[in-house]
């Protein structure tokens, strides 16, 4: 296939790679405050996208990493090293690198 194609398509060098995150909160209040900080300082400053939702307690999402060129493993390492900072996040983990549009 052309790469022209795999581009369009998203294949190849060209998949755009992701992972779920789980994050379990212990406090219920302040929902509102955490998500706006979790997708200012972690998501969007590593130039992810995230999709996702839940409780006050448990969220769930799926966070896109971007192709294998943009280094996909240190962008979650950065999103891990933000959470692991955060003092209302009793655990969170993250699944396995699926490719996101199969």
């Amino acid at each position: 296939m052309k790469k022209r194609l795999q581009k369009k398509k998203h294949l190849g060098e060209f998949a755009e790679w992701g992972r779920q995150i789980v994050i379990l909160r212990n406090r219920k209040d302040g929902l509102d405050e955490f998500l706006d900080a979790f997708i200012d300082e972690a998501i969007e400053a590593n130039g992810c996208y995230c999709g996702g939702g839940g409780s006050a307690e448990k969220l769930s999402f799926v966070v896109e990493l971007g192709r294998r060129s943009d280094n996909p493993d240190a962008r979650l390492k950065r999103i891990g090293e933000r959470l692991d900072t955060r003092t209302d996040i009793q655990n969170w983990k993250a699944g396995e690198e699926f490719d996101l549009i199969v």
